[in-house]
């Protein structure tokens, strides 16, 4: 009976809920043994046993650690991704690497060939002798021009002023088919008069507002399909400026010396003669009839 006295849980019912035992209460009952000491596991759990599920505070519950949480959809995508990825072989990754790094490449080249800087070759004798200058004796070899195509024609975006001057050498699509990109050199400007030569009805032009006229600097007029057969070209059908030649020789193209050539010294008299194309020059009238731009009332 001493014994059953000494550890009344023992005796206890099933229903009944154990009571921890103070140290007092036990010195007190049991003065030849001590009292023992309570882990902090045996006393959280107590603790966390004693406590109702009502009682149970939320916000002291630690969260789950990320080993612990569901994978979503897209981690359970990029493991399998990335298995799939690693078993495959070393040429197959290598091509998806260099892939991977082109894809951005590709876009903005297309973007910097388009609205840039393009280069396009130079075809037929209508330029000659500026540009294909050996058509005569090797008629298979072009020349590959470098061609300013931004849109305002200026190297600052904020700068947007179109400027065209006599002499300038340009690509258009032709008037007389679209699809095809002519390049030529600008002639004459808007309020011009220029004397035509072959096959033009008229014997002179008067070159309306927002319009150029364009001949080929070949001396044979049937070589050259230009302003003569399609009259004035409208400056909206001009894309590029040509800046340069990059082959077979590599050459900065000086269009303004084309106007000035008789000057003494100048690239154009070096190269082609004191007198390239002033025949040329002569049949142009400067600024023979002021031109306003047209009013819409």
């Amino acid at each position: 009976m001493a014994d059953s006295k000494a550890t009344p849980s023992m005796n206890r019912t099933p229903s009944s809920k154990p009571r921890v035992i103070p140290p007092s209460e036990w010195k007190r009952r049991f003065p030849s043994r001590k009292a023992p000491i309570p882990s902090s596991s045996s006393s959280s759990s107590s603790s966390s046993s004693s406590k109702s599920p009502s009682s149970i505070d939320v916000h002291n519950v630690s969260p789950l650690s990320s080993s612990q949480e569901r994978p979503t959809a897209w981690s359970s995508f990029l493991s399998r991704f990335r298995a799939r990825y690693a078993s495959l072989p070393t040429p197959v990754r290598r091509t998806a690497r260099l892939l991977r790094t082109l894809a951005p490449i590709v876009p903005i080249g297309i973007f910097f060939s388009e609205h840039v800087l393009q280069l396009m070759w130079v075809r037929g004798p209508s330029m000659t002798p500026y540009l294909n200058e050996d058509y005569a004796e090797m008629q298979t070899e072009s020349d590959i021009v470098l061609v300013n195509v931004w849109p305002w024609g200026s190297t600052w975006p904020w700068n947007r002023t179109r400027r065209l001057e006599r002499g300038m050498v340009v690509t258009f699509q032709s008037p007389a088919n679209p699809s095809n990109i002519a390049i030529k050199r600008v002639i004459a400007l808007p309020g011009d008069r220029v004397t035509t030569r072959e096959p033009c009805p008229r014997p002179s032009q008067i070159v309306p507002f927002n319009h150029v006229w364009l001949e080929g600097d070949a001396d044979d007029p049937r070589k050259s399909l230009d302003s003569n057969t399609y009259g004035p070209v409208s400056i909206s059908l001009i894309t590029g400026s040509v800046m340069a030649v990059l082959y077979p020789r590599m050459r900065r193209l000086k269009w303004w010396e084309w106007e000035n050539s008789a000057q003494t010294g100048s690239d154009a008299q070096k190269e082609l003669g004191e007198e390239y194309r002033s025949s040329v020059r002569d049949r142009v009238a400067k600024e023979a009839v002021k031109i306003d731009a047209p009013r819409f009332d």
